[in-house]
């Protein structure tokens, strides 16, 4: 980000952040030091001062690209999950915003899969909140290796997770969930001697320009429960 160096004497106005304060003070005094030289003093001189002033302004546009740096780190973790490193709540709602404004302008058709770890509070209750961690942790990592760098993961909280189908059908969207399905039930969590078979259910819906989140949230969530205490058959088949 330039620093512009106005004409007139340095206004009082405040500083961007991460820029050291006296940096401000320096330059105004130097511009008035400039200013006043310019009647009395040498070439050299002159371009002594310059060469000051050119310092400042190169140390303030250094905190200041810190500063923006530092932000940029602050936002990403506001929309990251911690435990997990996928995307939260927050990411979701930034991502499928943009994806459901581009789906109204082309036309564009996708899939969002909502999945739920069953019984998850009996995991943590008998074998501890760390065995929990790391079903959670499995989970994320068993859909994220099944999706395409176009699609999309978030853990929206506790044991419920989101992922989005970008450019394909809702039959296609349930073939991918019940192999998500298929190798997280597969794959034993071992915890104090024993292993624990995990087991998910999973809600698939379609969208399309003319869906919202909130539309699709729900839908997924009515056919992930429908999955969990109706019909309590994997993900994908009817």
């Amino acid at each position: 980000m330039p620093l512009t160096m106005p004409s007139a004497p340095f206004a009082q106005s405040p500083l961007p952040m991460g820029l050291d304060p006296d940096i401000g003070a320096h330059l105004e005094d130097m511009s008035v030091v400039l200013k006043s030289s310019l009647h009395r003093q040498t070439a050299a001189r002159h371009w002594q001062l310059i060469n000051r002033i050119i310092a400042y302004a190169a140390s303030a546009e250094q905190h200041i690209s810190e500063q923006q740096q530092r932000i940029r780190e602050l936002e990403a973790l506001s929309s990251t999950d911690e435990l997990t490193g996928l995307a939260n709540r927050r990411g979701l709602i930034e991502f499928a915003n943009r994806l459901l404004a581009t789906a109204r302008r082309h036309q564009e058709q996708g899939v969002l899969c909502y999945l739920d770890l069953n019984d998850f509070k009996k995991i943590n209750d008998a074998f501890g909140h760390e065995t929990g961690d790391r079903a959670l942790c499995l989970l994320a990592e068993t859909i994220r290796k099944n999706l395409r760098s176009s699609d999309f993961v978030a853990r929206i909280g506790g044991d419920e997770f989101i992922f989005i189908l970008t450019h394909t059908n809702t039959e296609n969207g349930r073939l991918r969930a019940a192999i998500i399905e298929r190798e997280i039930t597969a794959a034993d969590l071992a915890a104090r001697d024993r292993k624990i078979r995990l087991s998910v259910s999973i809600g698939v819906t379609g969208y399309d320009g003319k869906t919202t989140l909130d539309d699709l949230l729900r839908r997924a969530d009515e056919d992930m429960y429908h999955n969990k205490h109706g019909r309590k058959k994997p993900a994908g088949q009817d």
